[in-house]
């Protein structure tokens, strides 16, 4: 699973992102829809770190890709110096019988939490606990990136290289194919899509739609477990968006683990087993298409579906 545990993200002072935590199943199909500055492509980005987490943990299939936020572990507050001076001074109240040692260590930790004591107070001896516990608990996060395929807004693709360069681009330069096993797993992606005669042509000369299907079949050369997908229909001009969604659709059928930031609400409501509706940074609402377009519970949902449904 994609294990997003408390994360924010903050550009300067504009906090973007604010304890978003979400757990992405195998096989799920994820739709994040909501308003502009939302936070739905920041919190797409940050789960294969093209944007670094403030704070909060990222967790691809049981491994940490993102350093170790101890204000996620109370084992790591308990073992800290601000921890131990906070109760050795508060001692009285536990043989006094206000309280055990349990309720007293449980009330620290949520005022260390509060008040970023750790950060504020540890210093050198903060950042080193945090370097070390990465080492133990993380992982080699290029490793781990190789199996989440991503596609943009306004495609990325390379417009020096042809399209058949740009698919076998990738598993080439990592050492996952060979040449001739890269080209011919290219070629037959570009069958799959219908664009086979493209193979030799320069991006350029492609229409939108055309440019969009390459890029997705791109991150599919990869053999991915999981695609992230930011507004990739956002650019196209509305003849094009069809046949995109129609390709994204055949994934989603062939069983591929699919998060999805968009806003084509019929798409969200065929295609998606969940959606997510996100606003001022949050996660407001999180359900089945049936249950978020049919019942909204949120206030700002109804108000913001009231506006993109015709």
């Amino acid at each position: 699973m994609i294990d997003v545990r408390n994360l924010y993200k903050n550009f300067g002072s504009v906090k973007v992102l604010k304890a978003v935590s979400v757990s992405i199943e195998k096989g799920e199909k994820v739709a994040i829809i909501g308003p502009s500055g939302s936070g739905k492509s920041t919190l797409l980005r940050c789960m294969n770190l093209l944007e670094e987490p403030t704070y909060g943990e990222v967790w691809i299939n049981g491994r940490l890709i993102t350093p170790v936020d101890p204000y996620l572990h109370p084992e790591i507050i308990m073992s800290s110096k601000t921890f131990r001076k906070m109760f050795k001074e508060r001692m009285s109240a536990v043989k006094e019988g206000y309280m055990t040692e349990q309720e007293l260590a449980a009330m620290l930790i949520s005022e260390i939490k509060k008040h970023d004591f750790l950060r504020r107070f540890e210093g050198g001896e903060y950042r080193r606990m945090m370097r070390d516990l990465s080492r133990t608990y993380g992982e080699n996060v290029d490793k781990v990136r190789r199996g989440i395929g991503m596609v943009f807004q306004h495609f990325n693709l390379f417009n020096n290289k042809t399209v058949i360069e740009n698919l076998m681009l990738a598993p080439t330069l990592l050492g996952l194919e060979s040449k001739e096993k890269a080209k011919e797993h290219a070629m037959h992606m570009l069958r799959r899509i219908g664009l086979e005669d493209k193979a030799y042509v320069y991006p350029s000369t492609l229409s939108g739609g055309q440019k969009q299907r390459i890029a997705i079949v791109r991150a599919l050369c990869m053999n991915p477990e999981y695609m992230l997908f930011d507004e990739p229909t956002s650019a196209l001009d509305p003849e094009m968006v069809g046949e995109v969604l129609q390709l994204m659709k055949e994934l989603a059928d062939d069983g591929m683990t699919m998060v999805i930031v968009t806003h084509e609400m019929g798409f969200a409501r065929e295609v998606a087993t969940r959606v997510l509706f996100m606003d001022d940074g949050r996660i407001a609402e999180d359900g089945t298409p049936e249950q978020v377009f049919g019942n909204p519970k949120n206030a700002r949902l109804k108000e913001f579906l009231s506006k993109v449904l015709p």
